[in-house]
């Protein structure tokens, strides 16, 4: 019976270590830590090759500590999928931030239950912002959408360093962008 971490960062620029100091924090002596840097919740888990790794390690018995919910996944379908595996392999998962613990049949009814509301927020945060672009588009095209990250002279050496064979993680730290922006400019026409 190991006491496992899973720590998740969404962008680069941010570091695991503040997870891994809360954990430590409220007692949790960690045996074992798995990491993702700079990836989405909402990727798939083959995206996410820490967390992929994690799963596979995770026995009966064994405690997973994650900081937070949304390091999980951001939807409550992966989330509450996740819980179930978790609980059918005998492990239990212990979220921090929101005070959470399979362990308990109150601790799974109040995380599949917290899980729903996040997602059913998100969902109306999503439909607030469709109807502000429709409404912006139907007074006169006013919404011309997210400015890009990069000007074009930027996005030339961007796809000129890609192409020459330099690493996806550098060029996203040379460029403060993530390694799917990077993707994104140079797999795109318009880069």
């Amino acid at each position: 019976m190991s006491v496992i971490s899973y720590l998740r960062v969404s962008t680069f620029g941010q570091a695991v270590e503040n997870q891994r100091q809360a954990i430590i924090a409220a007692g949790w002596m960690i045996e074992k830590e798995f990491r993702d840097e700079a990836t989405s919740g909402s990727t798939a888990a083959d995206s996410r090759p820490g967390w992929a790794e994690c799963a596979k390690y995770l026995r009966d018995g064994d405690t997973l500590v994650v900081y937070a919910l949304d390091r999980l996944g951001r939807s409550t379908l992966d989330v509450l999928s996740t819980i179930n595996s978790m609980h059918e392999r005998g492990v239990r998962l212990v979220i921090l931030q929101q005070q959470f613990d399979t362990g308990t049949p109150a601790g799974r009814l109040a995380l599949t239950m917290f899980a729903a509301f996040a997602e059913f927020e998100n969902s109306i945060r999503k439909a607030r912002q469709r109807e502000g672009i429709a409404r912006a588009r139907a007074e006169g095209g006013k919404y011309r959408g997210r400015k890009p990250k990069l000007t074009a002279e930027q996005r030339t050496e961007l796809k000129n360093r890609f192409d020459a064979g330099e690493n996806r993680s550098q060029l996203a730290c040379d460029f403060n962008i993530n390694r799917v922006t990077v993707h994104r400019y140079c797999a795109s026409p318009r880069s």
